[in-house]
């Protein structure tokens, strides 16, 4: 089990290179959205891995990575460093990064504060803000806050709510829900919390966001869903237009997780966004 120490965590992450070893490719990293891991995006792989390295690492406390403990700083600042910590310790130098929903704004904060480490940013199902009032899909009424419902009804429960709000996708087959569920539930609670916690700050507000997205260089390709509860399509056209020279790519489904109810209209888009840049 691949494991590699950065900025005092610990992370799980998997590398899937099917390239001619002749040649030296282009590497993508993915990177998971809150409470799931690498292993959501493994029907990704074969399509991508024969021409390019292809990297999934489990957020701190994710999927097996391990816990980080009590002491753990959940911050913006602690998630951005992981990631710049977890580039330096594969020696990488810079990557094509795809980036959904909570990764998808990790993706954003870090091509503005060190975009010499991205090749291209393809952002998928990105929110524009989930605080109160700006989103209620992932509140519980009647609990006092996100953290507090949380800890009220376990993993177990959060996992179970976001399936049926259409947040995370669970409809493919009968043992497809079953199976998210029981891959979230691995989360350890604390976890679950912390990783919330910088999205809920003022630092992740909608102006905030706007401020960013107009200072990216990075090429950019938008994976845009047109029925998410989280991020409505004329957020993610916008998300398009304030970010110089980005690019959308609208895709159908039924859910928010759209690289799981809709994979191969994603693929078709990241692979045609991706070969373009090598014109």
């Amino acid at each position: 089990m691949p494991l590699v120490s950065a900025n005092n965590g610990v992370f799980h992450y998997e590398i899937d290179d099917f390239t001619d070893p002749w040649t030296k490719p282009d590497t993508i990293w993915i990177q998971h959205g809150t409470g799931r891991s690498g292993r959501f995006w493994r029907h990704w792989v074969p399509a991508l891995a024969r021409n390019y390295a292809v990297i999934r690492r489990d957020q701190r406390g994710h999927g097996l990575s391990p816990d980080p403990g009590p002491d753990s700083e959940w911050s913006m600042e602690t998630l951005l460093c992981d990631m710049l910590g977890f580039l330096d310790a594969l020696g990488l130098d810079s990557v094509h990064y795809i980036g959904e929903s909570m990764g998808a704004v990790l993706g954003v904060r870090f091509a503005q504060r060190w975009p010499d480490r991205l090749k291209s940013l393809t952002l998928c199902s990105m929110p524009l803000d989930l605080r109160p009032p700006h989103n209620q899909v992932l509140t519980f009424p009647e609990f006092g806050n996100s953290s507090e419902a949380k800890r009220a009804i376990g993993v177990d429960g959060w996992a179970r709510a976001m399936v049926d709000r259409r947040v995370i996708s669970g409809g493919k087959t009968p043992t497809h829900a079953q199976w998210v569920i029981q891959e979230i539930s691995k989360t350890p609670i604390e976890v679950l919390v912390g990783i919330g916690l910088p999205l809920y700050s003022p630092e992740a507000s909608w102006d905030k966001t706007a401020e960013l997205l107009g200072s990216l260089t990075t090429p950019t390709l938008v994976l845009a869903p047109t029925k998410s509860p989280l991020t409505p399509l004329d957020d993610q056209v916008w998300i398009r237009d304030m970010i110089p020279n980005a690019r959308i790519a609208i895709i159908d489904g039924p859910t928010h997780e759209v690289y799981v109810d809709s994979a191969n209209e994603c693929l078709d888009a990241v692979g045609a966004f991706l070969a373009s840049l090598r014109v």
